[in-house]
């Protein structure tokens, strides 16, 4: 469940929020929130997954590294998509609006992030037979799937944008081309 909602929520703050720190930031409470609720249905037995996934150590070790490697990935697309967006839409003026952003994003995911927590909560029933291979459920192979190909592609993208950045200002730097770099003042 947390990759989805991972994805869900850094696609959220990285659209909303157009600064890459604050979007990466206003991910962390939402997340923990959705990783606080599947971990209790997990240790209450109403999971797929066995209680002793999240509590037994150390086998639950593996537990802990995983969720750390999910809200990695969803820190990373949420600040990426963030510089992004930056980078591609910022209207001079629009920075005192930052602020304003992160707060309505915020509001945005912990409404939906209650909402779907509680759903969650009073969908789930006691499972009798739990899955002793631990395999995870078809939405968390999804959300897997759709944090780490997005990760990849916002990556691309990041790594592009910085060559085309250092490649102009080494053009802007050669004597007589009279180019200035993006964003260097005249």
């Amino acid at each position: 469940m947390t990759p989805l909602a991972g994805f869900i929520i850094a696609i959220v703050a990285g659209w909303i929020v157009r600064d890459a720190r604050r979007a990466a930031a206003t991910v962390i409470i939402p997340w923990v929130a959705v990783l606080a609720a599947q971990t209790w249905i997990i240790a209450a037995g109403r999971a797929v997954s066995p209680p002793g996934t999240v509590s037994h150590l150390p086998q639950a070790v593996g537990y802990w590294v995983v969720q750390a490697v999910f809200l990695a990935l969803a820190l990373g697309i949420a600040g990426q998509l963030g510089a992004l967006r930056a980078r591609r839409a910022v209207p001079r003026g629009a920075a005192g609006r930052t602020g304003r952003r992160v707060a309505i994003a915020s509001g945005l995911l912990a409404t939906a992030t209650a909402v779907f927590a509680v759903a969650w909560l009073l969908d789930s029933a006691p499972v009798r037979h739990h899955a002793a291979e631990g395999a995870p459920p078809a939405p968390g192979v999804a959300g897997m799937a759709l944090c780490i190909v997005t990760f990849a592609v916002l990556s691309v993208l990041t790594l592009r944008h910085r060559r085309a950045v250092a490649r102009a200002r080494a053009a802007a730097a050669a004597p007589g081309t009279g180019l200035t770099a993006p964003g260097a003042r005249r």
